[in-house]
């Protein structure tokens, strides 16, 4: 005689599907973890950090996103003009709508390009406009970083989501500003 499973063991049974559904559920519409690849974000990123995105997020200067760039290829970078923004770069400095914005995240890398006789970290582009539901990103690797001033204008539609948290490297765990 097989004997019928406990009201216990069935009630553990239903809370751990709904709890694998909620994270599931939550894993496809709000966030996902992700690798990073490539040096365009050094040293705000290394070669195989794991970082949290969020899916559900209003995107805005600074922020770091990772986006589609080819159906197999996704990039990280940071998010330097939204829509509206008149973007220019001269002489090293970043102006947005004509303020010069700080960049604190790029003090390494100018010393980097400084040492390899480069007079400055980021060549100069003339001022462009971010069209509507577009945006203009920047990796902090100025010197290996493909990003906007080759790609041109980044589809709104096609970002993934915002670097929220970073899961490893241990020492460097925590959330991402």
């Amino acid at each position: 005689m097989i004997e019928e499973p406990s009201e216990r063991l069935i009630a553990w049974m239903k809370v751990i599907i709904l709890a694998s559904l909620v994270v599931l559920g939550a894993r496809q519409y709000i966030f996902e973890p992700v690798e990073v690849h490539g040096k365009s974000m050094m040293p705000t990123f290394e070669e195989n950090d794991r970082i949290i995105l969020m899916k559900i997020s209003e995107i805005e200067h600074s922020d770091m996103i990772v986006f589609k760039v080819a159906e197999d290829r996704n990039y990280l970078k940071r998010v330097v003009g939204i829509p509206g923004d008149v973007v220019e770069m001269n002489n090293d400095h970043l102006y947005i709508n004509g303020i010069e914005t700080d960049e604190p995240y790029l003090e390494q890398n100018r010393k980097v390009a400084e040492q390899l006789g480069f007079s400055q970290l980021t060549e100069d582009f003339a001022a462009v406009t971010v069209p509507a539901g577009y945006y203009f990103v920047m990796g902090d690797n100025r010197l290996n970083s493909v990003d906007s001033r080759m790609l041109g204008f980044i589809k709104g539609d096609n970002i993934l989501g915002e670097v929220k948290f970073r899961l490893s490297p241990v020492d460097h765990l925590g959330p991402v500003k």
